[in-house]
C-alpha cells in the first residue's frame, strides 16, 4: 500500500509523541523531514528518530514534494501561519490541539494579555481567526486533521458503541483533564500559549464531550446534537495569600493565564456537560469522562486506571522504569501505565489520518470539531469574566 509522507514542525514534546504514533503505522506512514525554531534541534531530533530529512523552515518544509502532510507540533500562537503555509502549497494538515487562540497580536506594547485585555475583545478575534483559518481550508481543498487524541481513545470508542446500542439519550457529561502544571516555558504566558489550564488541559475534554453528543444524534436521528450555549468560571489559585511561605508541590510561576476553570456546555437537546481542567490536580494526569443517561451510566478512566497497580516502599524501587505522565513520586502505589499512547488513542488517531489522506475521506476528528472547541473555550472565558451564560455564535 502507498504511504503518505509526513513532515514535522518542531521537534519538541508533543512531536515525539507523534513519532511514536506514526512508528507504529509503518506500513502506512513514512516520516521524511523535521524543521524546528533552531536547526540544531531538529538535527538531533532526526537523528534519534532515524528521519532523512531536516529543513531550515516550515516553508521550505512545506514547499517540498517529499511532503504530503505537514504534522504541526508547534506551540499554539504559530498554529495560524503553518496552515496558511501548508494551504498555499496544498499539503494536508495534521495540527495539534488546540486550533489556534488569542495572542495580543493587535497589542504589542501589552505585557500581560491575560489581565489586561478584555475577553470580549479575545473571543470577536478569535471567530474572526476560526472563519480566515476555515477560509483557507475550503480554498485549499486540502484536509485538515485535528490531533484531538481523546476521539480515539480505546474507552471513549467504546463509550459510543455503548450509546449506540442502548439508544440512551445523554442527560449530563462530566469530563476532566488535569494535572500538576505545564513544564513548557511557553504555557506561563497568554501571548504564546492563548490561554492558561481552560485552553491547554480543557480543550481535551471540551472536544470529546462535544463529539460524544455528536455521535448520539448521528445514530439516533442522522444529524449531530450540536452546542448551544456556554457558562465559565476560571482561577489563579497558585497566586493566593495562603501558599506564601508555605510548601507547594504544584507549579504556581503563571504569569498572567488561569491554572484552574470550569465549563458548563448546554446543548440543543437540553442536556448539559461539565468540565474541570485544572493545573493544581497532584498524583499525576487524570483523564477522565463519565456519561449519566436515561438507560445507564458509562464512566471512562483514560488515565489513571486500574489495569495495572504497583506498590513500592520508596521512589527508587522502579528505577527508571515509565509510571505515568506527570506523577510526583513513584513511591506508594501508583497504577502504571501498559501502554499509555495506545490508552490514550494517538496511534489509532494517526492510523486515521493516514487513511484518510489515502483513501479521500474524512477523519474522525477534523476541523469542525477543531473549531466548535475554539468556540467553546473562548465563549468560557467571555463568560468569565462577565458573570453570564454566553450564546454560541
Amino acid at each position: 500500500m502507498k504511504k503518505v509522507r509526513i513532515g514535522l514542525v518542531g521537534a519538541g514534546f508533543i512531536a515525539k509523541i507523534h513519532v511514536a504514533a506514526f512508528k507504529e503505522n509503518d506500513t502506512l506512514i513514512e516520516v521524511k523531514g523535521v524543521c524546528a525554531s533552531r536547526r540544531e534541534n531538529a538535527e538531533r531530533f532526526a537523528k534519534q528518530y532515524n528521519i532523512p530529512i531536516v529543513f531550515d523552515n516550515f516553508e521550505q518544509l512545506c514547499q517540498s514534494d517529499e511532503i504530503d502532510i505537514v504534522d504541526i507540533c508547534t506551540p499554539t500562537d504559530l498554529h495560524d501561519v503553518v496552515i496558511k503555509c501548508a494551504c498555499e502549497n496544498k499539503k494536508h494538515i495534521i495540527c495539534e490541539k488546540p486550533l489556534t487562540g488569542y495572542f495580543g497580536e493587535d497589542f504589542p506594547e501589552v505585557e500581560s494579555i491575560g489581565t489586561q485585555i478584555s475577553k470580549a475583545h479575545m473571543y470577536k478575534k478569535v471567530l474572526e481567526k476560526v472563519e480566515s483559518i476555515e477560509e483557507m481550508l475550503k480554498k485549499s481543498k486540502v484536509k485538515f486533521m485535528y490531533a484531538e487524541n481523546w476521539v480515539y481513545a480505546p474507552a471513549i470508542m467504546k463509550m459510543k458503541r455503548l450509546i449506540e446500542s442502548s439508544q440512551m439519550f445523554v442527560f449530563d457529561i462530566r469530563a476532566e483533564c488535569s494535572h500538576s502544571g505545564s513544564q513548557a516555558a511557553y504555557s506561563r504566558r497568554w501571548r504564546t500559549s492563548g490561554g492558561g489550564s481552560l485552553m491547554r488541559l480543557g480543550s481535551h475534554p471540551i472536544a470529546a464531550v462535544i463529539d460524544l453528543k455528536a455521535f448520539e444524534g448521528l445514530v439516533k436521528n442522522g444529524k449531530p446534537i450540536k452546542p448551544v450555549s456556554v457558562y465559565g468560571e476560571i482561577a489563579f489559585l497558585t497566586k493566593s495569600d495562603s501558599l506564601k511561605d508555605k510548601p507547594c508541590y504544584v507549579v504556581k510561576d503563571w504569569f498572567d493565564v488561569e491554572d484552574w476553570s470550569l465549563v458548563v456546555i448546554e446543548f440543543e437537546d437540553g442536556s448539559k456537560a461539565t468540565v474541570f481542567s485544572t493545573d493544581v490536580s497532584l498524583g499525576g494526569v487524570k483523564n477522565k469522562v463519565e456519561i449519566y443517561g436515561s438507560t445507564g451510566i458509562v464512566i471512562a478512566n483514560i488515565t489513571p486506571n486500574n489495569s495495572m497497580i504497583a506498590y513500592g516502599p520508596n521512589d527508587q524501587v522502579w528505577g527508571n522504569e515509565y509510571i505515568s505522565e506527570k506523577l510526583e513520586t513513584k513511591a506508594g502505589y501508583s497504577f502504571p501505565s501498559a501502554d499509555e499512547f495506545w490508552t490514550r488513542g494517538y496511534p489509532q488517531e494517526m492510523k486515521d489520518f493516514a487513511l484518510a489522506v489515502l483513501q479521500d475521506r474524512e477523519p474522525l476528528s477534523g476541523f469542525e470539531l477543531a473549531k466548535e472547541t475554539t468556540k467553546i473555550m473562548y465563549a468560557a472565558y467571555l463568560s468569565a469574566e462577565e458573570g453570564r451564560k454566553i450564546k454560541l455564535l
